[in-house]
């Protein structure tokens, strides 16, 4: 079974209220995007074999923003956090962690324990707890004042920028463990030594570790980087480019070039599969 969330469609009248207040935050006139739910119920996803995306870990309710999309093939097996952006690109394989508002280009691979985009707290306000900006925490408003609900959502406040998009460019790795900072940019094949904290943006084609990351050196020279940024082999199947020697990254680039320029491959651009995609196979 599936809820589209589209602000006032909700099942019940005080979640109706409470979710009212994000179309627009107090005194700032932004609109906030709209939310989809879906239930997978205790079963969990099953449209992997028809639409070549998995969510082994998908259980009950998941609310997302309605912007988020996975591009198939993808794999992710990580929890998502709830009310939050989450897109992620093709051939990607994601072993675990919690994501939350995060883009995800394509062929990522993503270890296990790895945190990514995790909210922040205000830090000036009277209080840092969330309820302070989402009076629908835990039902806690219900719960408490019932008769209050509508109010209370009407004076829902906007916590700025603290959940800011993380993004994550294509052909990056991620070791065990890592911690990456809400609002951080990873360029296209960077790799996150296992146990890294990521406090600030990490160049294309570097290696990071440490508390907190730091560049450790680069994958490549700045020739054969300035290659692969304007090649940007990610654009196509891996299965259009899989005969190709990859150990031997020169002659791999210039097979690649001349597989474009002869035409023998083109750019891979499958249909996003939207929450709206998910919740219709839901209902089947």
């Amino acid at each position: 079974m599936a809820t589209i969330n589209l602000q006032c469609l909700r099942t019940s009248v005080i979640e109706s209220h409470l979710h009212q207040g994000l179309s627009q935050s107090q005194g700032t006139g932004r609109t906030l995007m709209p939310l989809i739910t879906m239930d997978f119920g205790s079963s969990g996803w099953t449209g992997e074999r028809s639409t070549g995306l998995r969510l082994p870990l998908a259980r009950g309710q998941l609310t997302l923003i309605d912007r988020s999309y996975f591009e198939p093939p993808t794999s992710v097996q990580a929890h998502l956090s709830q009310h939050t952006t989450v897109q992620i690109g093709a051939f990607c394989s994601i072993s675990g962690g919690r994501l939350g508002n995060v883009s995800i280009g394509r062929y990522c691979s993503i270890a296990p324990d790895v945190m990514i985009g995790a909210n922040e707290h205000p830090t000036d306000w009277l209080t840092t707890s969330r309820i302070a900006y989402q009076p629908e925490l835990h039902s806690w408003a219900e719960f408490l004042a019932p008769e209050r609900v509508p109010e209370i959502a009407a004076n829902r406040r906007d916590p700025g920028d603290i959940g800011k998009m993380t993004v994550l460019g294509n052909d990056v790795w991620i070791g065990q463990d890592v911690f990456i900072k809400a609002g951080v940019r990873i360029g296209d094949g960077a790799v996150i030594a296992a146990r890294s904290v990521v406090t600030r943006d990490v160049p294309p084609y570097s290696i990071v570790g440490g508390v907190p990351a730091k560049v450790l050196k680069m994958r490549f020279d700045p020739h054969t980087i300035s290659r692969l940024t304007a090649l940007q082999w990610w654009r196509f199947s891996i299965f259009d480019i899989y005969d190709i020697n990859f150990q031997t990254i020169g002659s791999a680039l210039d097979e690649i070039q001349r597989r474009i320029d002869s035409h023998q491959i083109q750019e891979y651009r499958p249909k996003k599969i939207t929450l709206e995609v998910i919740a219709g196979l839901l209902k089947r």
